[in-house]
């Protein structure tokens, strides 16, 4: 009895315990995906919101000049002054122009001790990847800052196509480690060879996940990628693998929950490791309360079998009492009076104890409710924390309520693969991306577009980018009236359909249009926009073909016309 009653327990509370550990790691396996789907997001809109800038500069009247020596070109210190200001808009680290030798001529940092002005820098990967026509991408440890950055370059050439030189931004991704110190999570992310360059504990940084051959870090040390750091291996560092996704780590003798996720095109690979207590917590205080439950109820079955026994002794006490002898019939039968009295007492007792019985199957059967929230409880001891998450969740879930849909199509990053794009489904993206600016304003927006007209030559993330720009500024336009409005029309002209977007506002100014599509023109107030926008569309419609036109229209207010390829029927309506 008492081994069938220890093997019951052992196989209720092993149940108990698992299934709460099994939970637990699926929540905490989905806050690591959420947290490094948060973190590798960071860290690409960190680079992608530079990677276009050298490109830019490349391209720039000013920077061509001085590098030819024309006579209208500016001298040096006025190209170092203007390197420094485009620096501080940007919001990078540095940028410096270097000949087609390496050798630095001009900087952002000009005015600082330790400029860059007269340092050779042709031995680093990513002047040697721009100098053979590529944009390039490296990640290192400053030799004359001594400052982490991410670095792009991009060669700079003359009509003739020689090679004249090379721009380079340098961008500060270790802010992402500030921005992250309040969440309760730790992080690193190494390159390619496993060296870590960011982490959450600084003590971290510049070891390696796993041992690296004398060869290879002597050749990265060639290189000064991380100066003279000795790259050794983390101390007592192991994983297990849980599944394809998951794995659990030991690390100074703390374990964790890690989830990685590689990051193509910079080459990093990104790692979140979530504390393995947050399993194990949840799963002990769910055992304990499971053990308090089963040793109550075991005591109550307990009660309940010596209250059933002792209610027959006095059943069987009555009888006996009725079958006594007849002259103590009187007596006997004040006994059996009396036993069934008892016996009533008891039964009333049965009823009430099975009624307590039963209310307890309720909790009983809620031990997996109790045992989630005590996860809840648990976490009521970090309050500045859970405020900083529960902070977090809401801004997010109010953004997805009309993002989501979008997300995996307008923030990726498009190769520029052009091919036969659905104009109605890019209309509809770029609508509902716009739609809460709308809301906030009182302008209408008229859609006018032709239902025939579906298919275009485009590159489909770069065609609602240009239209969410367009319809964005023309709603910035037309929100100044009393009485704002947009339209927008579709038409073909000959083998090309005309997109405009159309306003009454202000209009174009006629000093202004000269300038309409230039680089960090704008003419909204400071702070409202670095002059990006028009810019960047114009170059995206020239590179699918298309053209970027702009006008004033002669109702009042301004026109903008985004002239892109027809297709009569797309190859994807062929093959169905």
């Amino acid at each position: 009895m008492l081994s069938l009653f220890l093997l019951t327990a052992a196989l209720v509370l092993s149940t108990v315990y698992y299934s709460v550990s099994f939970s637990a790691q699926d929540r905490l396996e989905e806050s690591a995906k959420n947290y490094l789907t948060r973190l590798v997001g960071s860290l690409d809109a960190v680079l992608a919101r530079h990677s276009y800038l050298p490109v830019l500069l490349a391209e720039e009247p000013v920077i061509q000049d001085f590098l030819q020596k024309k006579p209208t070109a500016l001298s040096t210190e006025a190209l170092n002054m203007y390197l420094e200001r485009i620096n501080k808009i940007a919001g990078t680290l540095d940028i410096y122009l270097m000949l087609a030798n390496g050798d630095t001529v001009a900087a952002s940092n000009w005015a600082k001790e330790q400029s860059f002005i007269g340092k050779n820098f042709a031995f680093r990967p990513y002047f040697q990847q721009a100098i053979q026509g590529q944009l390039g991408r490296y990640y290192a440890v400053g030799t004359t800052s001594n400052e982490r950055g991410y670095y792009f370059a991009y060669p700079i050439s003359d009509e003739e196509d020689r090679s004249l030189g090379v721009i380079t931004v340098k961008v500060n991704v270790a802010e992402i480690e500030a921005l992250w110190q309040s969440a309760p999570i730790k992080f690193l992310v190494t390159d390619s060879e496993g060296i870590i360059f960011l982490a959450s504990d600084s003590e971290w940084l510049f070891k390696t996940i796993k041992p690296l051959p004398e060869l290879r870090r002597q050749a990265i040390r060639d290189v000064k990628r991380y100066l003279e750091k000795p790259l050794m291996p983390l101390e007592d560092f192991r994983l297990v693998a849980l599944n394809p996704s998951y794995q659990q780590a030991w690390l100074k003798n703390q374990s964790y929950l890690l989830a990685e996720r590689n990051m193509e095109t910079a080459g990093w690979q990104v790692y979140v490791l979530l504390d393995w207590k947050e399993i194990t917590s949840p799963a002990a205080t769910a055992l304990a309360v499971a053990a308090v439950l089963w040793l109550l109820t075991s005591l109550l079955v307990l009660l309940l079998w010596k209250n059933q026994s002792q209610r027959r002794r006095y059943k069987q006490a009555a009888m006996e009492a009725l079958e006594s002898k007849v002259e103590e019939r009187t007596r006997e039968l004040r006994l059996a009076q009396e036993g069934l009295v008892q016996a009533t007492k008891m039964a009333a007792l049965g009823q009430l104890s099975a009624a307590i019985n039963h209310e307890l199957n309720n909790p009983l059967g809620a031990i997996r409710a109790y045992a989630d929230n005590a996860n809840q409880f648990l976490e009521r001891g970090y309050p500045e924390i859970a405020k900083a998450n529960l902070q977090e969740i809401s801004a997010l879930t109010e953004r997805m309520a009309t993002i989501t849909r979008q997300l995996k199509i307008f923030s990726r990053k498009s190769s520029g693969s052009i091919s036969d794009c659905h104009l109605q489904v890019a209309l509809d993206s770029a609508f509902l991306i716009v739609r809460p600016k709308l809301a906030q304003t009182k302008v209408i927006l008229h859609d006018q577009r032709a239902a025939d007209i579906e298919w275009v030559k485009a590159d489909l993330v770069w065609l609602e980018q240009i239209l969410v720009n367009l319809l964005s500024n023309a709603i910035d336009a037309a929100a100044a009236q009393s009485e704002g409005q947009v339209w927008l029309t579709t038409q073909r002209i000959a083998d090309k359909v005309s997109i405009q977007v159309r306003d009454n506002g202000a209009g174009i100014q006629e000093e202004d249009k000269p300038h309409l599509f230039e680089p960090f023109f704008t003419t909204k107030a400071l702070g409202k926009g670095l002059g990006l926008g028009l810019s960047i569309s114009y170059r995206l419609a020239k590179d699918m073909q298309g053209e970027l036109l702009a006008e004033n229209a002669p109702e009042g207010g301004a026109i903008f016309s985004l002239l892109l390829p027809f297709v009569e029927t797309s190859l994807e309506t062929q093959h169905d």
